[in-house]
């Protein structure tokens, strides 16, 4: 499945959302990228998400942000981030409490093993 020029697609334990150079990340396409994730859950039975990006650009406020981690919690995912991005650490740390507050998790790595270790998958 391809959606704003990302790739999803199915893996035996996970989803793998794979971002080209430049990906941006905007508000108004949350909406549409968070409901093609969740069909990818859905027909693979999975809730575990791993995003890799070389080099995605953000453009989300805080309240933005809190959306984001409000959505990700409402589908239940357990999404595992490796990519290099513009987000400040605050940032970083509001989409996680977001989230992890509203029942979700998201975690950012610096690699792809360690984010596949709290995933828990190969």
């Amino acid at each position: 499945m391809e959606n704003l020029n990302q790739t999803i697609s199915i893996h035996p334990d996970y989803i793998l959302v794979e971002r080209p150079p430049g990906y941006e990340v905007e508000h108004s396409e949350q909406p549409t990228a968070l409901l093609e994730l969740s069909t990818a859950c859905n027909e693979a039975g999975c809730k575990k998400v791993l995003v890799l990006g070389p080099r995605t650009r953000v453009s989300l406020s805080a309240f933005d942000i809190l959306e984001l981690g409000k959505g990700i919690a409402e589908l239940d995912l357990q999404m595992a981030i490796v990519e290099r991005h513009d987000m400040s650490d605050d940032a970083v740390s509001l989409l996680e409490t977001a989230a992890l507050n509203r029942g979700g998790t998201v975690r950012f790595f610096d690699n792809v093993e360690d984010a596949k270790d709290w995933l828990e998958i190969l």
